[in-house]
């Protein structure tokens, strides 16, 4: 359970261990906050293979992160997102609001 932080080529990807709720949730907002502070990495790709599950709270800070990025000229874009993650994008209507891939390496070649 937490979340994992890799840098590639001034792209950030954190990959969500677990559920994408309270804690990862705020632990990805800060990780995004502290990358992007200094304008260094504003392109984040976050990697859902490990999460099964994304509450409110997550799904409003992946909003509140999106448009963090957006105001910094960045973007934020899904991978590897399983059935039951995409069901609850659909359900709230946020699915059209993040560009999802299927893996890893498709959504940071959309990157460039």
């Amino acid at each position: 359970m937490g979340i994992k932080i890799d840098e590639y080529d001034k792209i950030c990807v954190i990959e969500i261990d677990g559920d994408f709720s309270a804690d990862n949730a705020r632990l990805a907002a800060l990780a995004l906050e502290e990358k992007s502070q200094q304008r260094k990495v504003v392109n984040f790709v976050f990697d859902m293979g490990k999460c099964s599950f994304v509450d409110s709270e997550g799904l409003e800070i992946l909003l509140s992160m999106k448009r963090r990025c957006e105001d910094l000229f960045g973007q934020i874009k899904l991978a590897r997102l399983d059935e039951n993650c995409r069901t609850i994008l659909q359900i709230t209507r946020l699915e059209h609001r993040f560009e999802a891939h299927a893996d890893l390496t498709q959504a940071l070649k959309t990157m460039r």
